[in-house]
Protein backbone atom coordinates (compact mmCIF):
# COMPACT_ATOMS: atom_id res chain seq x y z
CA UNK A 1 0.00 0.00 0.00
CA UNK A 2 1.07 3.60 -0.57
CA UNK A 3 2.81 5.32 2.31
CA UNK A 4 1.38 8.70 3.40
CA UNK A 5 3.66 9.48 6.36
CA UNK A 6 6.69 7.69 7.79
CA UNK A 7 7.77 8.49 11.36
CA UNK A 8 11.13 7.00 12.35
CA UNK A 9 12.44 6.99 15.94
CA UNK A 10 10.98 10.42 16.71
CA UNK A 11 11.43 12.03 20.10
CA UNK A 12 9.78 15.41 20.61
CA UNK A 13 9.85 18.22 23.18
CA UNK A 14 7.22 20.93 23.29
CA UNK A 15 8.46 24.32 22.03
CA UNK A 16 9.93 26.53 24.75
CA UNK A 17 10.45 23.70 27.24
CA UNK A 18 13.85 24.56 28.73
CA UNK A 19 13.79 21.35 30.78
CA UNK A 20 13.79 19.25 27.58
CA UNK A 21 11.29 16.71 28.93
CA UNK A 22 10.18 14.45 26.03
CA UNK A 23 6.48 14.40 25.22
CA UNK A 24 6.88 11.73 22.54
CA UNK A 25 9.44 8.94 22.96
CA UNK A 26 11.01 7.01 20.07
CA UNK A 27 7.88 6.92 17.90
CA UNK A 28 8.03 4.79 14.74
CA UNK A 29 4.91 4.49 12.56
CA UNK A 30 4.11 4.23 8.87
CA UNK A 31 0.68 5.62 7.99
CA UNK A 32 -0.61 3.87 4.87
CA UNK A 33 -3.25 5.16 2.48
CA UNK A 34 -6.68 3.73 3.25
CA UNK A 35 -5.70 2.31 6.65
CA UNK A 36 -8.07 4.28 8.88
CA UNK A 37 -6.97 4.15 12.48
CA UNK A 38 -8.14 5.10 15.97
CA UNK A 39 -5.52 6.49 18.35
CA UNK A 40 -6.41 5.48 21.91
CA UNK A 41 -4.93 6.23 25.31
CA UNK A 42 -5.45 8.09 28.59
CA UNK A 43 -5.39 11.86 29.09
CA UNK A 44 -1.88 13.28 28.76
CA UNK A 45 -0.49 10.24 26.94
CA UNK A 46 0.58 12.26 23.87
CA UNK A 47 -2.20 11.58 21.35
CA UNK A 48 -2.89 15.21 20.46
CA UNK A 49 0.85 15.93 20.22
CA UNK A 50 1.28 13.03 17.79
CA UNK A 51 -1.52 14.40 15.59
CA UNK A 52 0.17 17.81 15.57
CA UNK A 53 3.41 16.12 14.54
CA UNK A 54 1.60 14.38 11.64
CA UNK A 55 0.14 17.73 10.65
CA UNK A 56 3.55 19.41 10.55
CA UNK A 57 2.86 21.81 13.43
CA UNK A 58 5.61 20.33 15.63
CA UNK A 59 9.12 19.23 14.73
CA UNK A 60 11.08 16.28 16.17
CA UNK A 61 14.12 16.79 18.36
CA UNK A 62 15.39 13.39 17.24
CA UNK A 63 14.41 11.09 14.39
CA UNK A 64 12.66 11.87 11.12
CA UNK A 65 9.19 12.40 9.70
CA UNK A 66 8.56 12.20 5.96
CA UNK A 67 5.37 13.02 4.12
CA UNK A 68 4.75 11.36 0.75
CA UNK A 69 3.24 14.14 -1.34
CA UNK A 70 2.76 14.53 -5.10
CA UNK A 71 6.50 15.24 -5.52
CA UNK A 72 7.62 12.22 -3.51
CA UNK A 73 8.98 11.85 0.04
CA UNK A 74 9.64 15.18 1.73
CA UNK A 75 10.62 16.24 5.25
CA UNK A 76 9.25 19.78 4.85
CA UNK A 77 6.35 20.54 7.24
CA UNK A 78 4.83 22.58 4.39
CA UNK A 79 4.24 19.30 2.56
CA UNK A 80 2.65 17.90 5.71
CA UNK A 81 0.29 20.82 6.00
CA UNK A 82 -0.62 20.68 2.32
CA UNK A 83 -1.76 17.06 2.49
CA UNK A 84 -3.39 17.00 5.95
CA UNK A 85 -6.24 18.62 7.87
CA UNK A 86 -6.60 18.66 11.64
CA UNK A 87 -9.62 19.35 13.86
CA UNK A 88 -8.83 19.55 17.58
CA UNK A 89 -9.92 21.20 20.84
CA UNK A 90 -6.78 23.35 20.65
CA UNK A 91 -7.76 24.64 17.19
CA UNK A 92 -11.26 25.42 18.43
CA UNK A 93 -9.87 27.23 21.50
CA UNK A 94 -7.80 29.50 19.24
CA UNK A 95 -10.93 30.64 17.38
CA UNK A 96 -12.78 31.21 20.63
CA UNK A 97 -9.94 33.11 22.29
CA UNK A 98 -9.19 35.40 19.37
CA UNK A 99 -12.84 36.02 18.38
CA UNK A 100 -11.93 36.90 14.81
CA UNK A 101 -14.42 38.85 12.73
CA UNK A 102 -15.57 36.17 10.29
CA UNK A 103 -18.84 34.49 9.48
CA UNK A 104 -19.60 30.80 9.36
CA UNK A 105 -19.31 30.99 5.57
CA UNK A 106 -15.88 32.66 5.87
CA UNK A 107 -14.75 29.93 8.25
CA UNK A 108 -15.64 27.21 5.76
CA UNK A 109 -13.96 29.08 2.90
CA UNK A 110 -10.65 29.29 4.78
CA UNK A 111 -10.33 25.58 3.97
CA UNK A 112 -9.20 26.28 0.40
CA UNK A 113 -6.09 28.28 1.40
CA UNK A 114 -5.61 26.40 4.69
CA UNK A 115 -5.41 29.65 6.64
CA UNK A 116 -7.15 30.56 9.92
CA UNK A 117 -8.61 33.73 8.35
CA UNK A 118 -9.97 34.45 4.88
CA UNK A 119 -7.34 36.34 2.90
CA UNK A 120 -8.60 35.94 -0.67
CA UNK A 121 -11.90 36.28 -2.49
CA UNK A 122 -13.59 32.92 -2.94
CA UNK A 123 -14.58 31.93 -6.48
CA UNK A 124 -18.05 30.70 -7.32
CA UNK A 125 -16.99 27.05 -7.27
CA UNK A 126 -15.56 27.37 -3.75
CA UNK A 127 -18.61 29.28 -2.56
CA UNK A 128 -20.89 26.57 -3.96
CA UNK A 129 -18.80 23.88 -2.22
CA UNK A 130 -19.10 25.69 1.12
CA UNK A 131 -22.88 26.02 0.65
CA UNK A 132 -23.12 22.32 -0.20
CA UNK A 133 -21.08 21.29 2.85
CA UNK A 134 -23.23 23.41 5.18
CA UNK A 135 -26.34 21.86 3.62
CA UNK A 136 -24.98 18.33 4.15
CA UNK A 137 -24.22 19.13 7.78
CA UNK A 138 -27.67 20.72 8.22
CA UNK A 139 -25.85 23.90 9.22
CA UNK A 140 -26.94 26.31 6.46
CA UNK A 141 -28.35 28.63 9.12
CA UNK A 142 -24.83 29.14 10.50
CA UNK A 143 -23.33 30.58 7.31
CA UNK A 144 -24.36 34.18 8.04
CA UNK A 145 -23.67 33.97 11.80
CA UNK A 146 -20.52 35.45 13.32
CA UNK A 147 -18.15 32.67 14.35
CA UNK A 148 -17.68 34.31 17.78
CA UNK A 149 -21.43 33.92 18.43
CA UNK A 150 -21.57 30.18 17.72
CA UNK A 151 -22.06 27.61 20.45
CA UNK A 152 -19.36 25.07 21.21
CA UNK A 153 -21.08 22.40 19.14
CA UNK A 154 -21.85 24.72 16.24
CA UNK A 155 -18.24 25.88 15.99
CA UNK A 156 -16.98 22.29 16.16
CA UNK A 157 -19.40 21.31 13.38
CA UNK A 158 -18.14 24.06 11.05
CA UNK A 159 -14.50 23.21 11.80
CA UNK A 160 -15.26 19.61 10.84
CA UNK A 161 -16.92 20.80 7.64
CA UNK A 162 -13.89 23.00 6.92
CA UNK A 163 -11.58 19.99 7.22
CA UNK A 164 -13.74 17.89 4.88
CA UNK A 165 -13.83 20.68 2.29
CA UNK A 166 -10.05 20.42 1.95
CA UNK A 167 -10.41 16.76 0.89
CA UNK A 168 -6.99 16.03 2.44
CA UNK A 169 -5.01 12.86 1.88
CA UNK A 170 -4.76 12.52 5.67
CA UNK A 171 -7.59 13.69 7.96
CA UNK A 172 -6.66 14.03 11.64
CA UNK A 173 -9.55 14.22 14.11
CA UNK A 174 -8.98 14.85 17.82
CA UNK A 175 -12.13 14.04 19.83
CA UNK A 176 -14.02 15.24 16.78
CA UNK A 177 -17.57 14.67 18.01
CA UNK A 178 -17.21 16.27 21.45
CA UNK A 179 -19.87 18.95 21.83
CA UNK A 180 -22.05 17.68 18.99
CA UNK A 181 -25.66 16.87 19.78
CA UNK A 182 -26.80 13.32 18.82
CA UNK A 183 -28.42 14.49 15.57
CA UNK A 184 -25.34 16.27 14.24
CA UNK A 185 -23.06 13.49 15.47
CA UNK A 186 -24.97 11.04 13.26
CA UNK A 187 -24.91 13.46 10.33
CA UNK A 188 -21.18 14.05 10.60
CA UNK A 189 -20.20 10.39 10.78
CA UNK A 190 -22.44 9.61 7.79
CA UNK A 191 -20.69 12.30 5.74
CA UNK A 192 -17.27 11.25 7.06
CA UNK A 193 -17.82 7.73 5.72
CA UNK A 194 -18.32 9.21 2.24
CA UNK A 195 -15.03 11.13 2.47
CA UNK A 196 -13.14 8.13 3.89
CA UNK A 197 -12.91 6.70 0.36
CA UNK A 198 -10.31 9.35 -0.57
CA UNK A 199 -9.05 10.61 2.83
CA UNK A 200 -7.24 8.37 5.28
CA UNK A 201 -8.64 9.08 8.76
CA UNK A 202 -6.79 8.99 12.06
CA UNK A 203 -8.98 9.86 15.02
CA UNK A 204 -8.28 10.22 18.72
CA UNK A 205 -11.17 9.23 20.93
CA UNK A 206 -11.94 8.26 24.51
CA UNK A 207 -15.09 6.43 23.42
CA UNK A 208 -13.96 3.52 21.22
CA UNK A 209 -17.46 2.06 21.35
CA UNK A 210 -18.66 4.95 19.14
CA UNK A 211 -16.03 4.42 16.43
CA UNK A 212 -17.43 3.65 12.97
CA UNK A 213 -16.90 0.08 11.75
CA UNK A 214 -14.77 1.19 8.80
CA UNK A 215 -12.18 2.71 11.17
CA UNK A 216 -10.69 -0.67 12.04
CA UNK A 217 -7.05 0.10 12.88
CA UNK A 218 -5.88 0.69 16.44
CA UNK A 219 -2.81 2.29 17.95
CA UNK A 220 -2.37 2.91 21.66
CA UNK A 221 -0.45 5.65 23.44
CA UNK A 222 0.83 5.68 27.00
CA UNK A 223 3.40 8.07 28.52
CA UNK A 224 4.35 9.39 25.08
CA UNK A 225 5.02 5.96 23.56
CA UNK A 226 3.13 4.30 20.72
CA UNK A 227 2.03 0.67 20.86
CA UNK A 228 0.28 -1.67 18.44
CA UNK A 229 -1.72 -3.26 21.25
CA UNK A 230 -3.30 -1.92 24.41
CA UNK A 231 -1.32 -1.69 27.63
CA UNK A 232 -2.42 -2.39 31.16
CA UNK A 233 -0.12 0.16 32.76
CA UNK A 234 -2.84 2.69 33.47
CA UNK A 235 -4.19 2.13 36.94
CA UNK A 236 -7.90 2.03 37.48
CA UNK A 237 -9.40 4.97 39.26
CA UNK A 238 -10.68 4.24 42.78
CA UNK A 239 -14.49 4.02 42.87
CA UNK A 240 -15.58 7.17 44.63
CA UNK A 241 -13.73 9.64 46.76
CA UNK A 242 -15.96 10.06 49.77
CA UNK A 243 -14.16 11.57 52.71
CA UNK A 244 -11.49 13.30 50.62
CA UNK A 245 -14.03 15.95 49.68
CA UNK A 246 -14.20 17.06 53.31
CA UNK A 247 -10.57 18.13 53.07
CA UNK A 248 -11.78 21.00 50.91
CA UNK A 249 -13.78 22.52 53.77
CA UNK A 250 -17.04 21.61 52.02
CA UNK A 251 -18.48 20.18 55.22
CA UNK A 252 -21.93 21.76 55.39
CA UNK A 253 -24.48 19.07 54.62
CA UNK A 254 -27.92 19.86 53.22
CA UNK A 255 -30.83 17.70 54.31
CA UNK A 256 -33.29 16.57 51.61
CA UNK A 257 -36.08 18.51 53.36
CA UNK A 258 -34.34 21.85 52.86
CA UNK A 259 -36.00 23.32 49.72
CA UNK A 260 -35.19 27.00 50.12
CA UNK A 261 -34.51 28.70 46.77
CA UNK A 262 -31.02 29.44 45.50
CA UNK A 263 -31.98 30.88 42.10
CA UNK A 264 -35.26 32.27 40.78
CA UNK A 265 -35.79 33.35 37.16
CA UNK A 266 -38.99 35.07 36.06
CA UNK A 267 -39.72 36.04 32.43
CA UNK A 268 -35.99 36.13 31.64
CA UNK A 269 -34.87 37.07 28.13
CA UNK A 270 -31.23 37.47 27.10
CA UNK A 271 -29.90 39.18 23.98
CA UNK A 272 -26.36 38.73 22.66
CA UNK A 273 -25.33 41.18 19.91
CA UNK A 274 -29.02 42.10 19.55
CA UNK A 275 -29.98 38.49 18.91
CA UNK A 276 -32.47 36.89 21.31
CA UNK A 277 -30.78 33.78 22.71
CA UNK A 278 -32.94 33.07 25.78
CA UNK A 279 -36.66 33.67 25.52
CA UNK A 280 -38.98 34.31 28.47
CA UNK A 281 -37.60 31.70 30.88
CA UNK A 282 -39.22 31.14 34.27
CA UNK A 283 -37.37 28.59 36.40
CA UNK A 284 -35.97 28.07 39.90
CA UNK A 285 -33.26 26.05 41.61
CA UNK A 286 -33.85 24.90 45.18
CA UNK A 287 -31.51 23.33 47.71
CA UNK A 288 -31.29 19.59 47.21
CA UNK A 289 -32.04 19.86 43.48
CA UNK A 290 -29.49 18.85 40.86
CA UNK A 291 -30.48 19.65 37.29
CA UNK A 292 -29.47 18.24 33.95
CA UNK A 293 -30.07 20.58 31.01
CA UNK A 294 -30.13 19.01 27.54
CA UNK A 295 -30.90 20.37 24.09
CA UNK A 296 -29.58 20.76 20.57
CA UNK A 297 -26.45 22.70 19.65
CA UNK A 298 -27.21 26.42 19.74
CA UNK A 299 -30.42 26.06 21.76
CA UNK A 300 -29.13 28.31 24.57
CA UNK A 301 -27.81 25.89 27.21
CA UNK A 302 -24.39 27.50 27.62
CA UNK A 303 -25.91 30.98 27.59
CA UNK A 304 -28.20 29.97 30.46
CA UNK A 305 -25.22 28.83 32.52
CA UNK A 306 -23.31 32.03 31.76
CA UNK A 307 -26.36 34.03 32.86
CA UNK A 308 -26.54 32.15 36.16
CA UNK A 309 -22.81 32.75 36.68
CA UNK A 310 -23.13 36.49 36.09
CA UNK A 311 -21.49 36.56 32.65
CA UNK A 312 -24.70 37.54 30.80
CA UNK A 313 -27.47 39.90 31.84
CA UNK A 314 -31.27 39.87 31.86
CA UNK A 315 -33.14 42.16 29.46
CA UNK A 316 -35.65 44.67 30.85
CA UNK A 317 -38.85 43.05 32.06
CA UNK A 318 -37.21 39.90 33.46
CA UNK A 319 -35.93 39.10 36.92
CA UNK A 320 -33.10 36.92 38.23
CA UNK A 321 -32.72 36.56 42.00
CA UNK A 322 -29.88 34.74 43.73
CA UNK A 323 -29.99 33.64 47.40
CA UNK A 324 -26.53 32.54 48.55
CA UNK A 325 -26.10 31.85 52.26
CA UNK A 326 -22.34 32.23 52.13
CA UNK A 327 -22.76 35.71 50.61
CA UNK A 328 -25.32 36.95 53.13
CA UNK A 329 -28.57 35.82 51.48
CA UNK A 330 -30.05 37.89 48.65
CA UNK A 331 -27.07 38.53 46.37
CA UNK A 332 -26.82 41.39 43.90
CA UNK A 333 -23.16 42.30 43.44
CA UNK A 334 -21.21 40.57 40.70
CA UNK A 335 -18.33 39.92 43.11
CA UNK A 336 -20.61 37.97 45.46
CA UNK A 337 -22.17 36.06 42.55
CA UNK A 338 -18.75 35.01 41.26
CA UNK A 339 -17.72 33.82 44.71
CA UNK A 340 -20.87 31.76 45.32
CA UNK A 341 -21.52 30.36 41.82
CA UNK A 342 -18.84 28.67 39.72
CA UNK A 343 -18.94 27.78 36.03
CA UNK A 344 -16.75 25.15 34.34
CA UNK A 345 -17.01 25.12 30.54
CA UNK A 346 -15.07 24.74 27.29
CA UNK A 347 -15.42 28.48 26.70
CA UNK A 348 -14.11 29.58 30.10
CA UNK A 349 -11.23 27.15 29.67
CA UNK A 350 -10.43 28.51 26.18
CA UNK A 351 -10.61 32.15 27.25
CA UNK A 352 -8.29 31.77 30.25
CA UNK A 353 -5.34 33.55 28.69
CA UNK A 354 -2.80 33.57 31.54
CA UNK A 355 0.14 31.18 31.53
CA UNK A 356 0.20 30.12 35.18
CA UNK A 357 1.53 27.08 36.92
CA UNK A 358 -1.02 24.51 38.03
CA UNK A 359 -1.04 25.33 41.76
CA UNK A 360 -1.46 29.08 41.18
CA UNK A 361 -4.20 28.36 38.66
CA UNK A 362 -6.20 26.37 41.23
CA UNK A 363 -5.63 29.07 43.86
CA UNK A 364 -7.19 31.73 41.60
CA UNK A 365 -10.45 29.95 42.35
CA UNK A 366 -10.58 31.52 45.82
CA UNK A 367 -11.32 34.90 44.22
CA UNK A 368 -12.61 33.45 40.92
CA UNK A 369 -10.11 35.75 39.24
CA UNK A 370 -8.48 35.55 35.81
CA UNK A 371 -4.83 35.71 36.82
CA UNK A 372 -2.99 36.04 40.15
CA UNK A 373 -3.40 39.36 42.01
CA UNK A 374 -2.33 38.49 45.56
CA UNK A 375 -0.26 36.06 47.58
CA UNK A 376 -2.09 32.95 48.72
CA UNK A 377 -1.80 31.70 52.29
CA UNK A 378 -0.34 28.33 53.21
CA UNK A 379 -3.84 27.22 54.21
CA UNK A 380 -5.19 28.16 50.78
CA UNK A 381 -2.34 26.39 49.04
CA UNK A 382 -3.04 23.35 51.19
CA UNK A 383 -6.67 23.35 50.07
CA UNK A 384 -5.56 23.68 46.45
CA UNK A 385 -3.20 20.71 46.85
CA UNK A 386 -6.06 18.68 48.37
CA UNK A 387 -8.21 19.51 45.34
CA UNK A 388 -5.46 18.42 42.97
CA UNK A 389 -5.11 15.11 44.83
CA UNK A 390 -8.86 14.69 44.56
CA UNK A 391 -8.99 15.37 40.81
CA UNK A 392 -5.82 13.43 39.93
CA UNK A 393 -6.16 10.32 42.12
CA UNK A 394 -3.93 8.22 39.85
CA UNK A 395 -0.93 10.52 40.48
CA UNK A 396 1.63 9.50 43.11
CA UNK A 397 2.74 12.25 45.58
CA UNK A 398 5.94 12.98 43.67
CA UNK A 399 4.00 13.23 40.39
CA UNK A 400 1.51 15.62 42.00
CA UNK A 401 4.38 17.80 43.20
CA UNK A 402 5.72 17.98 39.65
CA UNK A 403 2.23 18.75 38.35
CA UNK A 404 1.88 21.72 40.74
CA UNK A 405 4.77 23.52 39.04
CA UNK A 406 3.77 22.63 35.47
CA UNK A 407 2.55 25.35 33.12
CA UNK A 408 -1.16 24.95 32.34
CA UNK A 409 -0.25 25.46 28.66
CA UNK A 410 1.51 22.10 28.65
CA UNK A 411 -1.48 20.09 29.86
CA UNK A 412 -3.80 18.06 27.68
CA UNK A 413 -7.42 19.09 27.18
CA UNK A 414 -8.59 16.38 29.59
CA UNK A 415 -6.06 17.38 32.25
CA UNK A 416 -7.15 21.03 31.94
CA UNK A 417 -10.78 20.00 32.34
CA UNK A 418 -10.00 18.41 35.70
CA UNK A 419 -7.87 21.37 36.72
CA UNK A 420 -10.74 23.81 36.12
CA UNK A 421 -13.03 21.73 38.32
CA UNK A 422 -10.41 21.81 41.09
CA UNK A 423 -10.25 25.61 40.67
CA UNK A 424 -14.04 25.91 40.89
CA UNK A 425 -14.12 24.17 44.28
CA UNK A 426 -11.94 26.80 45.98
CA UNK A 427 -13.71 29.28 48.26
CA UNK A 428 -16.64 27.04 49.21
CA UNK A 429 -19.16 27.89 46.44
CA UNK A 430 -22.82 26.92 46.75
CA UNK A 431 -23.72 26.30 43.09
CA UNK A 432 -21.61 24.47 40.51
CA UNK A 433 -22.44 24.93 36.82
CA UNK A 434 -20.89 22.26 34.57
CA UNK A 435 -21.07 22.60 30.77
CA UNK A 436 -20.19 19.33 28.97
CA UNK A 437 -17.54 18.63 31.63
CA UNK A 438 -16.76 15.10 30.42
CA UNK A 439 -15.63 16.10 26.93
CA UNK A 440 -11.99 15.15 26.51
CA UNK A 441 -11.90 12.81 29.53
CA UNK A 442 -10.82 9.20 29.18
CA UNK A 443 -13.17 6.53 30.53
CA UNK A 444 -11.47 5.98 33.89
CA UNK A 445 -11.08 9.69 34.56
CA UNK A 446 -14.71 10.23 33.52
CA UNK A 447 -15.85 7.68 36.11
CA UNK A 448 -13.77 9.33 38.82
CA UNK A 449 -15.00 12.79 37.79
CA UNK A 450 -18.66 11.77 37.94
CA UNK A 451 -18.16 10.05 41.29
CA UNK A 452 -16.69 13.29 42.60
CA UNK A 453 -19.64 15.33 41.33
CA UNK A 454 -22.00 12.91 43.09
CA UNK A 455 -20.07 13.26 46.34
CA UNK A 456 -20.09 17.06 46.07
CA UNK A 457 -23.84 17.03 45.45
CA UNK A 458 -24.38 14.76 48.44
CA UNK A 459 -22.42 17.03 50.75
CA UNK A 460 -22.91 20.63 49.79
CA UNK A 461 -23.11 21.83 46.22
CA UNK A 462 -26.18 22.30 44.04
CA UNK A 463 -25.41 21.13 40.51
CA UNK A 464 -26.65 22.40 37.15
CA UNK A 465 -25.21 20.05 34.55
CA UNK A 466 -25.31 20.43 30.76
CA UNK A 467 -24.59 17.38 28.60
CA UNK A 468 -25.82 15.72 25.42
CA UNK A 469 -25.26 12.10 26.50
CA UNK A 470 -27.16 10.68 29.44
CA UNK A 471 -24.18 8.38 30.14
CA UNK A 472 -22.10 11.49 30.88
CA UNK A 473 -24.49 12.68 33.62
CA UNK A 474 -23.84 11.99 37.33
CA UNK A 475 -26.21 9.84 39.36
CA UNK A 476 -27.15 12.76 41.63
CA UNK A 477 -29.36 14.32 38.91
CA UNK A 478 -32.95 14.51 40.21
CA UNK A 479 -34.44 17.21 37.94
CA UNK A 480 -34.26 17.64 34.16
CA UNK A 481 -35.10 20.36 31.67
CA UNK A 482 -34.59 20.79 27.94
CA UNK A 483 -33.64 23.91 26.00
CA UNK A 484 -35.52 24.32 22.73
CA UNK A 485 -34.90 27.45 20.67
CA UNK A 486 -34.02 29.58 23.70
CA UNK A 487 -36.95 28.34 25.82
CA UNK A 488 -36.61 26.06 28.83
CA UNK A 489 -39.03 23.14 29.19
CA UNK A 490 -39.01 21.24 32.48
CA UNK A 491 -39.06 17.48 31.89
CA UNK A 492 -39.14 16.28 35.50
Amino acid sequence: MQHLVDITHVTLFLPGDARQIPVLHDITWSVLRGEHCALLGPNGSGKSTLLRLLRGELWPAQGHIRWHGPQGADESPLTGRAMTALVSPLQQAVYQRRAWDLTGRDLLLTAFDDTPLLYSQANSEQDDAAEAMAYKLQASGLLARQAAELSQGQLRLLLLGRALLRRPALLLLDECDDGLDPKHRRIFFTILEEYASHSTVIMCTHKPGQLPSWCAGRRYMHDGRLWKSGTTTQQATPPGNAGTVRALDNARRVTPADHSPLLELADVTVFINRKKVLDNITWSLHRGEHWRISGANGSGKSTLLRLLAGDEFVADGGRLLRFLTSQGGGTHSLEAVRRGIRLVSDLSQSLYGYDLNVLDMVCTGFDNSIGVYRCFSQHERGQARAALALLFPEYRPEALTRLEGESIRRLSTGQLRRLFLARSLMGDPEILLLDEPCSGLDSEVRTSYLNLVDNLADQSLSIVYVCHDEDDAPLCINREARMEGGRLRVVR
